[in-house]
This record gives C-alpha cells, structure tokens and sequence, in this order.
C-alpha cells in the first residue's frame, strides 16, 4: 500500500520550475499571477496561501486581488479587463467557488470569460475549455494536471482502466473526464448525490472524488487493488478534510492524503501553466 506523498513531488517539480523562472529573468521577464478572490471562502483562502508561498519560492510575482461578495459583476470584469491589457501580468485566475450571488450561470460565465484566454492559466475560459474538449488544451486545468501527474507517478496505466469520478465541477470532474477519455480509459462521472453510487465506485481500477463531503469515500466501496485520489477539501473544526476515510487504505493499492497530497501538485501545476505561457 502507497500513501502519495505530494508534497515531494511538488518539491522536485519545484525545482525544475525555478530554473525556468530564472532563465525567463535572464531576459528580463519576471512572471506574474493575479489571482482574484471573492468574498470569503476558508478553503479558497487556504488554497491561495500556499499558492503564495510556493509562487515566491520558485521567483513567480503574485498578487491577490480581493473583493467583498456584494461587489457586482461589471466591476470585476472591469478589473479582469484591465488586467488583460497590463503586459506585465501574464496570468489571471478567479479563485472558485464565487458568492451564491454571482454563481447565477450567465454572471459567472461574463466573469470567466472576461479574461484573455492566453492568460485564463486555469483553463476557466469558454474558448479553453472548448479546446480542451476538443483535444486541443491550451493549458490543462492546474487540479487536472495533477491528477494526470500523479496516476503517472503511480506507474498506473490508464489506458483500457474503468475510471470513477465523483464530483461533477466545470474546473474538476467534467475536464478530467474528458481528458482520461482521451487517454483511453471508460469513465464512470458521478455526483454525491449519485444513486447507489458504491456499484460505480466498486468497480473502479481509479477512484477519484472530488465532491467537498467529508467521508463521502468509504473503504466498503472500494475495489481491493485501487488507486484512490481525493481532491475533496474542507475544513473541519480548524482540520483540514477529504472525501475520503482513512480506512481506504485498508484496501486501496495508492491513496493521496489530505492535506499533503493532490493540492501541493495542484499548486505547481498552476505555475507551471504560467511559466509555459511565457516559454511559447
């Protein structure tokens, strides 16, 4: 049984990524990320405080921009507009979830498309996202790559494996079923809410949930063998949680922790989308 330490592997990527900052500062372009943040959301904050800390790390700017969630939709599209013009910002990225009252469908696409799709770094754009259903990604978005990165670590092949995906988001489970698709695997995309979801999940070769309710995942749903990966976050009585029980570990083959599994990839991820924007 493997415990995936993520933490590791987003130090060597780390590595490799700091030289690449260090060769763009040569010719003197310093990457810079603008991430925007609205209202106040404890695992949004979280997630943006380590992307903070690993961007200064390897030498990326970043700067986050936040704004109370009564602010309306024309004043932060204004913002993003702006910052598509600034030729020293080279990445925008709106942090998700927003605000109940701008997660209205039509709002929260004005948001998300407002911004240039050579800088959406997080593929949250129409145009990125089409691309990327289409096979033709311009970047990945950062918790997809890591996913990919770690079933890859994994030695797991994913050609020909039965894939379960709990969680249905627009920047998680739908993108990464499309990309595992592509890759060769028959994906199952399920909900929480999903009826006897544990007939899905059973047969899974890959698990992967990523839905936000703690002990969603319990080891009787598992299939022995498995890989399991938890991109659940939520804070729990100041703890930090998955979708995930312990217990899995008792069946599974792989399991990412929480924390210290797929968010640190994730966080890389992210920059790495940043620097190859600039490498061309």
């Amino acid at each position: 049984m493997i415990i995936f330490d993520g933490k590791k592997l987003a130090a060597e990527e780390e590595r490799i990524l700091k030289e690449k900052v260090d060769r763009l500062k040569t010719k003197g372009v310093i990457p810079k990320l603008v991430s925007i943040l609205i209202g106040e959301n404890p695992e949004s904050e979280l997630y943006l405080g380590l992307k903070k800390k690993a961007a200064e790390r390897v030498g990326i700017k970043m700067e986050i921009a936040k704004f109370s969630e009564k602010v309306r939709s024309d004043e932060v599209i204004k913002y993003i507009e702006n910052l598509n013009k600034d030729q020293k910002v080279h990445g925008i990225m709106v942090q998700l979830p927003l605000p109940k009252s701008l997660e209205v469908r039509n709002l929260k696409l004005e948001i998300l498309g407002s911004i240039a799709p050579s800088k959406d770094i997080d593929c949250l754009t129409p145009q990125n996202l089409g691309l990327l259903m289409m096979g033709k990604p311009r970047f990945l978005p950062a918790t997809v790559k890591s996913v990919i990165k770690i079933i890859h670590s994994s030695k797991f092949i994913i050609h020909s494996s039965n894939v379960c995906i709990v969680g249905g988001s627009e920047i998680v489970g739908k993108p990464l079923a499309m990309v595992l698709s592509d890759a060769g695997a028959t994906v199952s995309l399920c909900r929480s809410a999903t009826k006897n979801l544990k007939e899905f999940t059973k047969k899974a070769d890959i698990l992967i949930s990523a839905t936000g309710v703690p002990g969603l995942i319990k080891k009787e749903m598992i299939k022995k063998g498995a890989i399991v990966i938890d991109v659940g976050i939520k804070m729990s009585n100041i703890k930090i949680v998955g979708d995930v029980e312990k217990e899995v570990k008792e069946v599974a083959e792989f399991l990412t922790p929480v924390p210290g599994g797929v968010g640190p990839v994730t966080v890389v991820s992210l920059l790495e989308n940043l620097v190859e924007s600039l490498e061309g």
